[in-house]
């Protein structure tokens, strides 16, 4: 078996791949097995890989299936006792891999490692972990600030954004749901935080590693405003629904006055189109997820 599993998920990534796994080779470790799951790229991503990279597992998707269900299977096909997730626009910094390792290995309680993520200019914050707030709002813990002595210091946070983190492998698996490891309901947007989540009321920790950095070159995923408005919407109640305790539903009212109510009229207001597809579809999965619920 090997120490850690590498998991590349691609999507017309042929201008940016080689960077993302020239640094995994640049880190000396010889116990990394790297696998890269394709979306059905149709920019030669797929042949660049197996023509230049002989030593990373390919899996090709006949289509587009999304981030979560991508991870899974990568994740189904690693072999590794820790689990390495990135995307395919993440440059890891020197020693990036011992670091996240030695963090993960200083207790047997905890389920992942967030590394601290730098935006393009290698200055500004991306993401030091997961914050999820009062009103159930969840955020990139200093995104779009500078760099300074407060994401400096090791902590536990909430949870980790899947764009860098490594897991332990037998965390991931005390939270599956029915084979998968993300939901792949959630096609992407928020299912690092409902994994976090589930892992939390495992009795997992998440903790924060400022030790190891790496670079987010790109954030494709960040530029589809309107299409992420609308997933976030949808999984946003459906993360709640899945997720919350029974205490957090006795306060419901209060968040939706709070934030809700503003958030949803805002949405009815500038795209209707998305705002009543995120509706449907969040009724229509309703109980899907309710039967989630209970099986976690």
């Amino acid at each position: 078996m090997n120490e850690i599993s590498a998991i590349v998920v691609t999507y017309n990534s042929a201008s940016r791949i080689k960077n993302s796994l020239g640094s995994i080779s640049n880190q000396g470790r010889k116990d990394i097995e790297v696998i890269v799951v394709d979306n059905n790229s149709e920019d030669g991503t797929k042949e660049l890989v197996k023509n230049t990279y002989s030593n990373v597992r390919l899996i090709e998707n006949i289509k587009n299936y999304g981030y979560s269900y991508a991870l899974n299977r990568g994740i189904e096909k690693a072999s590794g006792r820790y689990i390495f997730c990135l995307n395919d626009d993440i440059v890891l910094e020197d020693k990036f891999i011992e670091k996240m390792v030695e963090a993960i290995t200083q207790g047997p309680e905890i389920g992942a490692v967030q590394p601290k993520v730098f935006q393009y200019d290698g200055e500004t914050i991306d993401s030091a972990g997961i914050y999820l707030s009062f009103l159930r709002r969840f955020h990139d813990i200093g995104h779009g600030r500078k760099d300074s002595e407060r994401f400096s210091r090791p902590r536990e946070v909430f949870g980790a954004c899947a764009a860098a983190v490594l897991y332990r492998r037998k965390a991931l698996e005390s939270i599956k749901i029915e084979n998968e490891y993300f939901d792949e309901d959630f096609f992407c947007i928020a299912e690092d935080v409902d994994l976090s989540w589930r892992l939390r009321n495992k009795g997992w920790k998440t903790i924060y590693c400022p030790e190891a950095t790496c670079v987010h070159t790109g954030g494709i995923s960040r530029r589809k405003y309107k299409f992420n408005r609308y997933l976030s919407l949808r999984n946003r109640y459906l993360m709640i629904l899945k997720n919350e305790s029974l205490f957090g539903f006795l306060r419901y009212p209060i968040i939706f006055i709070a934030y809700d109510l503003w958030r949803t009229t805002y949405m009815l207001a500038v795209n209707p189109f998305y705002f009543f597809k995120a509706t449907y579809e969040a009724i229509k999965l309703s109980p899907k997820f309710i039967q989630k619920r209970w099986l976690i």
